[in-house]
């Protein structure tokens, strides 16, 4: 099993929406899917409501304790999807002490004969429960947003990941890259800063860019990737754009 982070320490970038679209890529070419959200906001568990009569599984904040529950197993959501969804009992891990950073790694690698990829939705925030989704993966992405704000926190996130590599919590970690999301190719201003993040980080920049669309947010509220049923011009665009950054990504893990 393959691991994933999706990881970025400012909200409303998007990740709830391509770890999503990640998982709609990975089961359309046949990979059995675990999905993790530790995100207290829950918009991953949102996203895939439990199927009927399915039986509750596993949830996050459980992946810190000392001893996971015997027998313990993540929500089946269908045939190729699993999720360990969000709970409330979340915000109390970033007051724990970093002892329980490395645990849980350790309790998914219990379901790594079950599932070939497992995503992780993380927390807008940098705090043990990033530390702990980054040490607990081979591979992290960071969805980026152009703006002033968004932009700043970039630089921590790569010391974050740089401190999980180095002090020995993940020494595998690799960075797939940075993916600009929500961008407005009609502004000047955030061309320029495009181009300036380009200059700074040369290859650890992502080809692909994801646009700011309506089709992102209706498919979002439908429950489905935005490239089924799609209609319009605008719509074919999404479609295209996000399938290709899905393929892209997952690419990249599969060299």
């Amino acid at each position: 099993m393959k691991t994933l982070a999706i990881a970025n320490q400012k909200g409303g970038v998007g990740k709830s929406t391509l770890t999503a679209h990640l998982g709609y890529a990975a089961v359309e070419a046949g990979l059995r899917v675990l999905l993790v959200d530790m995100d207290k906001q829950g918009s991953l568990s949102l996203t895939f409501p439990a199927a009927a009569g399915a039986a509750a599984g596993l949830v996050a904040s459980k992946l810190y304790d000392a001893q996971p529950m015997p027998g313990a197993a993540p929500e089946r959501v269908s045939e190729q999807v699993s999720i360990i969804r969000a709970d409330n009992a979340l915000l109390s891990i970033d007051k724990a002490e970093n002892e329980v950073i490395r645990r849980p790694a350790q309790a998914l690698r219990a379901f790594a004969a079950d599932f070939d990829l497992c995503l992780i939705d993380t927390p807008p925030l940098l705090g043990v429960r990033l530390m702990a989704s980054l040490a607990a993966a081979d591979y992290v992405v960071t969805p980026v947003s152009i703006g002033l704000y968004e932009l700043a926190g970039v630089a921590d996130l790569l010391q974050t990941i740089h401190v999980v590599r180095t002090q020995g919590f993940n020494p595998r970690l690799r960075h797939v890259g940075i993916l600009p999301m929500k961008t407005n190719s009609r502004s000047g201003d955030e061309n320029r800063a495009l181009a300036d993040l380009r200059q700074r980080y040369g290859n650890a920049i992502l080809p692909d860019v994801l646009p700011e669309r309506a089709p992102v947010r209706k498919a979002v509220a439908k429950r489905r990737p935005v490239w089924i049923s799609t209609k319009g011009e605008g719509h074919m665009k999404a479609a295209q754009e996000w399938r290709a950054a899905c393929e892209s990504i997952l690419g990249r893990m599969a060299k």
